[in-house]
């Protein structure tokens, strides 16, 4: 097909062309003239130069790919842009944010992206997609273009606000900042996806154990139960919902610390907090990252625990929550599930391995991830559970809040109360502590966003808040147990509970306390806030910090 030819019908696709693109660039970056009015605002004039430069270059590069008469040139680039818009352009639709490195870190899990959650945010993405279309169409119309623009040193143009925006994000630390807002989507994202790509797994120079242990309690064994999704004020325990009514039957013999706080409302960090125990004063600041601790599993190791570590997402090679083959290797029994498993039976099938792991001779430390309440909630419970009615159906989206919150009432009806019905009738805990918490809480319509945790911005306490339950039948442990949780009811968070099960251990409490930060023993004078973005202290950013007031007037 011959390029057609200007004036005349030539004319007029020259004006849809540029139309079209002009359209698809419109619609596609967002925060242009806010960004503007801020350099402006501020007297900024340097970083003005520097955003208007990369926009003037990725005009010309724009240009250049719609009017290069190399076909292949053309659609190769004009396609990659396109594609990476529109992933771009559905978060932003979702949470209202650019698409960052951590914001990448935080979605990042083999498996995730489902039929169900594509159904789930299927509205956004088709919003996206006609975002995104006008562009696509706009750049590889065909039109026959000027001579100069046949010389191959040319090419290079599309490169230069590709590499401009890639190392701009590098240098601000992964778009930490308000840095690249309003930058230019159709080489952002572009630079976000390869810096994220070439610096996926930030890498540190792990430490040994050093300190000491010194009396320890003499417990048997040490389980940390974390679920996922799972938002404390959906436990009976904290606020009458319907949803736990066993767990309301062992309010005497459970230790509840009430509504406590996530260390970060995204499963990674969180979880990477509760293995690798933190520091808040000094999270995510270079040396002092998490990444360089000593794992819990080599402290349990050197107090003579045998380990084990039960995954019901499942693990992939290379990254679990910023896990890696190293710290995998250190664990003695690892235990996960098929991709393809059934989601609603697999906290079901934890009981028996829970069971079974802790009926061995031998010491044990046991940290399980459970499948929990992770949306779309429909998948956490079987059909046959749906108490709470009208509730969401497979591959649906929905903005009706009734049946989203029925469904989550249903998911923490399964997988929390009748799990731990079925759990705590089966195994022995006579001298040994359960630790109950989930990774993050949930958002569920409740500000009227579709987002149901991990917000870089517009973030709410919703996500963060979580159960913090304690079991153990060693009544000397079970009375410091329930002393703690009166002293420090709604004022717990994530960053004692590691220190918590380093004293179970029997490491010096003193040391552990210097080390990374106080236990649920200790009366809790300073409540903590959570965190969102960086805590892994990749390129020596720290993460933001939110506050936890108004926990104890929770109402939704």
């Amino acid at each position: 097909m011959r390029s057609a030819r200007y004036p005349g019908t030539g004319g007029v696709l020259l004006i849809i062309k540029v139309l079209l693109i002009a359209t698809g660039l419109f619609l596609t970056n967002h925060n242009f003239l806010l960004r503007l009015d801020y350099f402006l605002d501020f007297n900024l004039y340097f970083p003005l130069v520097i955003f208007l430069g990369i926009w003037i270059a990725a005009l010309i590069a724009i240009f250049y790919i719609a009017f290069t008469p190399r076909t292949s040139e053309r659609v190769t680039w004009s396609v990659l842009i396109c594609l990476a818009v529109l992933l771009g352009e559905t978060y932003y639709l979702v949470t209202e944010d650019r698409l960052t490195v951590e914001a990448l870190d935080a979605m990042w899990s083999p498996g995730l992206i489902t039929i169900d959650i594509v159904a789930f945010y299927g509205k956004y993405f088709l919003k996206a997609l006609a975002s995104t279309a006008p562009l696509l169409i706009g750049l590889l119309i065909p039109l026959q273009t000027a001579r100069m623009l046949r010389w191959r040193g040319l090419a290079v143009i599309p490169m230069v606000p590709y590499l401009l925006l890639s190392g701009l994000i590098y240098h601000v630390g992964a778009s930490g900042g308000l840095e690249t807002r309003g930058m230019p989507s159709q080489f952002l994202i572009p630079g976000v996806l390869s810096v994220f790509a070439v610096s996926n797994s930030p890498s540190f120079e792990k430490l040994e154990v050093e300190i000491p242990l010194s009396e320890s309690p003499g417990l048997k064994h040490v389980i940390l139960i974390v679920d996922e999704s799972v938002s404390g004020d959906f436990i009976d325990l904290n606020v009458p919902r319907g949803t736990t009514p066993f767990l309301v039957s062992q309010a005497g013999s459970v230790a509840n610390f009430g509504l406590a706080v996530s260390a970060s409302n995204c499963s990674n960090a969180s979880n990477a907090i509760l293995r690798l125990g933190a520091n808040p004063d000094t999270l995510g600041a270079g040396d002092d990252g998490i990444l360089s601790n000593p794992s819990i599993w080599k402290y349990a190791k050197k107090a003579d625990f045998e380990t084990s570590f039960i995954e019901a997402q499942y693990i992939s090679e290379g990254h679990l929550n910023f896990m890696n083959r190293t710290e995998l290797g250190l664990i003695d029994n690892i235990l996960t599930y098929s991709r393809d498993s059934d989601k609603s039976q697999r906290d079901a099938r934890l009981v028996g391995q829970i069971s079974n792991i802790l009926s061995r001779s031998t010491s044990q430390f046991v940290y399980v991830n459970k499948y929990g309440a992770h949306f779309p909630y429909q998948n956490s419970y079987p059909e046959s559970e749906t108490v709470f009615q009208p509730a969401m159906q497979s591959y649906e989206t929905t903005e009706d809040r009734e049946r989203l919150v029925n469904s989550y009432k249903n998911a923490i009806r399964w997988s929390v109360d009748r799990f731990f019905e079925k759990l705590l009738d089966q195994i022995d805990l006579s001298n040994s502590v359960l630790i109950y918490t989930s990774d993050h809480g949930q958002n569920l319509l409740d500000d009227g966003k579709p987002t149901t945790h991990c917000r870089r911005s517009q973030e709410t306490l919703f996500e963060a808040v979580v159960p913090l339950l304690v079991w153990t039948g060693n009544e000397q442990i079970a009375q410091k147990f329930g002393l703690a949780a009166l002293q420090n009811h709604n004022s717990a968070s994530h960053f004692e509970i590691f220190p918590t099960i380093l004293q179970l251990f029997g490491y010096d409490p003193d040391i552990v306390k210097q080390r990374y930060h106080q236990n649920l023993f200790e009366i809790i004078d300073e409540p903590l806030g959570f965190t969102s973005g960086p805590v892994m202290g990749r390129f020596g950013k720290q993460p933001a910090w939110h506050s936890r007031e108004g926990l104890d007037r929770l109402d939704r």
